[in-house]
């Protein structure tokens, strides 16, 4: 279900934000988003056609294999960028906004649904697209019984059943929830390394490579993966019936929007309004399978299962994050893929 927005309702948003009478606006009603293609046609490219209709501003899409590369890109060609809105994850959003000659900020006071969006999904440098938890994922027809609990995995029964992302996949997230299970913190994961060393008889690989661990799932390779809901919707869409939860602590990530200083700030900042309001987050819920960021739009019943309470989340200091993961990794490499 959507709940699509009214000419009127965006025309007040577009009043609101400022935005109807800048010279961009006026002179070439066009916008260029850089996005994961995937992304793009799941969901957004939908999103983006409603928001054309609704305010007669085209979007065109360029896209992207990766947050690094794309970060280059733009810099390499700030003088004439050639982007307006571009998506990454909010680790690389976190570092990349700094350079201030390169990305504006985000007019958070004039955004319309901030009211609506949870705790840690915008700031003035990024806001989020959709969330998603670093969760388990797994065969019910390999497994006895159900997983229920991290802790699960530590288990003998699932010797060299699991695939995990390495610590250099999702940032790190890995150890951070091995860190809050083992007593430890994002200020000290020793904890955490210890506890992924115990957890090494029943790791069948350290994944780098998503597309690698999800088809190995779904070729029964392995029983479990470690990964967010986007690992569990490639395997379903292979027709491999798996089950997912995001058990305590379910360490959020975000996917986010940046706005890049091409001249038409304005645009991409009504865009990125549009991106959060009640009618996209449902799009997004229902065809990317990504938790919605606004509150007030539901995720499928038969995939409600898989996302986390709210109450046993945790979202992370990204800025903590990236001072700290190179080291992080480098404890994991000695200590435990050796």
């Amino acid at each position: 279900m959507s709940f699509p927005l009214s000419r009127r309702a965006v025309l007040a948003a577009s009043a609101l934000l400022g935005l109807a009478a800048t010279p961009a606006f006026a002179q070439d009603k066009s916008i260029t988003v850089m996005i994961w293609g995937t992304t793009w046609q799941l969901a957004v490219e939908q999103i983006a056609e409603q928001f054309t209709a609704e305010t007669g501003i085209d979007v065109q899409m360029i896209a992207q294999s990766s947050s690094g590369e794309s970060l280059a890109k733009l810099q390499a060609q700030r003088a004439n960028p050639g982007v307006d809105v571009w998506f990454t994850t909010s680790s690389v959003a976190s570092r990349a906004v700094k350079d201030d000659g390169l990305f504006a900020k985000i007019p958070v006071d004039k955004l319309s649904h901030t009211g609506e969006m949870i705790d840690g999904s915008y700031n003035e440098g990024w806001v989020a697209a959709y969330a998603y938890p670093l969760g388990i994922v797994y065969r019910p027809d390999l497994v006895d019984g159900e997983i229920t609990s991290w802790e699960d995995l530590w288990k003998p029964e699932f010797d060299n059943a699991l695939a995990v992302p390495a610590p250099s996949t999702y940032q790190g997230r890995i150890v951070l929830i091995a860190s809050e299970l083992a007593g430890g913190s994002i200020d000290d994961v020793d904890p955490g390394i210890k506890k992924l060393e115990a957890l090494e008889p029943n790791v069948a690989f350290w994944y780098t490579s998503d597309a690698q661990a999800r088809q190995a799932l779904a070729n029964g390779e392995v029983k479990v993966l470690v990964a967010p809901p986007s690992g569990a919707k490639t395997v379903r869409d292979q027709g491999v019936d798996v089950t997912m939860i995001s058990p305590k602590p379910a360490a959020m990530m975000y996917d986010v929007m940046t706005i890049v200083k091409n001249g038409k700030e304005d645009m991409a900042a009504q865009f990125i309004d549009f991106m959060t309001s009640q009618s996209s987050q449902q799009i997004i819920a229902e065809k990317n399978q990504n938790m919605p960021v606004n509150a007030t739009a539901s995720v499928p019943e038969k995939l409600a299962g898989q996302y986390p309470h709210p109450e046993d989340t945790i979202t992370y200091d990204e800025d903590k994050v990236n001072a700290d993961f190179n080291g992080w990794n480098e404890k994991f490499l000695m200590t435990v893929s050796q």
